[in-house]
């Protein structure tokens, strides 16, 4: 794994690919802020309100929740879907070239990032989100429902990995040899949650009066980067446990 990883470039693709990430947050965040706003107006609550009852006290910062506030959400949101989408698009291109080049596929072979390649690709992200939102709650209201939610979670993580596998480039191997890419992602992600609920985001926080905004963006690229290592990582390993089961080509 160490050897096919650094032959490819793993560190360099998840630098691309936690670029991308961040650059998908931007237009996510607008959509955002457009419907705590709008739901806000809908329910005669504040959007800091409408935040907490969606459970999305650890997603929308304050900031976001006064900026819900504008009287332009709806150009907010008008312009905010697109931009999605076309970001999206844009992940999903660099997921397809960095599954190329780590199983070795032809170029003739790659699937192309299509308009339904990429709304399949961001009602997965979207699910993401929202499972990992409603586990966060779960846990903060009772811890025994909470420990639950969490193995559900990582079920469903690994599922929804094993879901944007297949759809990429994988040497037309069967779906059964990405399980451990996807085991490995969705025990990843657990993991990183927890570094990230007790490390990075108190540390974040702690050295916010120090660097401001440039260290909370430095909290989110960093994390964007381990989120696309353990990307990049479940596709090594299934690409070297397939390697070593073809034995020499």
């Amino acid at each position: 794994m160490v050897d096919r990883d650094g032959e490819v470039g793993g560190g360099i693709i998840a630098g691309a690919l936690a670029y991308r990430f961040f650059i998908w947050l931007l237009p996510l965040a607008l959509v955002l802020v457009a419907g705590l706003g709008i739901a806000a107006e809908a329910s005669a609550e504040s959007p800091k309100q409408a935040a907490d009852s969606l459970g999305m006290q650890g997603l929308v910062s304050n900031s976001i929740s006064s900026a819900a506030d504008s009287p332009n959400r709806w150009y907010a949101l008008l312009i905010g879907i697109p931009l999605l989408v076309w970001a999206t698009r844009s992940v999903l291109r660099v997921l397809i070239g960095a599954h190329r080049l780590i199983w070795g596929d032809p170029r003739s072979d790659v699937p192309k990032p299509k308009a339904v390649a990429t709304l399949q690709l961001l009602a997965l992200l979207l699910a993401y989100g929202v499972v990992t939102t409603t586990a966060g709650a779960i846990r903060h209201w009772a811890p025994g429902p909470g420990v639950l939610a969490t193995l559900f979670a990582l079920v469903f993580y690994a599922g929804l990995w094993l879901l944007v596998s297949v759809r990429l480039p994988h040497h037309g191997t069967r779906w059964t040899a990405l399980i451990p890419g996807a085991l490995l992602f969705g025990i990843g992600i657990e993991v990183l949650q927890v570094v990230i609920a007790y490390l990075i985001t108190p540390y974040a926080v702690a050295k916010q009066g120090t660097y401001g905004a440039l260290g909370a963006a430095a909290a989110l690229l960093v994390t964007l980067f381990m989120i696309s290592r353990l990307v990049v990582g479940a596709a090594v390993l299934n690409a070297t446990l397939w390697a070593r089961q073809a034995g020499p080509q």
